[in-house]
């Protein structure tokens, strides 16, 4: 019981790592692509999908 937990718990993890990694490689290429404009494009972003969906 105790190590089928501590396998799920590591199989969690790995996957918000990969998560993580993902966000941190994505706001690199926009930061690399936008520059000084970054949180703008991000700001401006979200007000579009939080138009989309909400």
């Amino acid at each position: 019981m105790k190590k089928t937990i501590l396998k799920i718990f590591k199989f969690v993890l790995i996957g918000v790592c990969i998560y993580l990694a993902v966000l941190l490689i994505e706001f690199c290429c926009i930061y690399a692509v936008q520059k000084d404009n970054t949180w703008n494009y991000l700001k401006e972003a979200w007000e579009w999908y939080s138009t989309l969906f909400f």
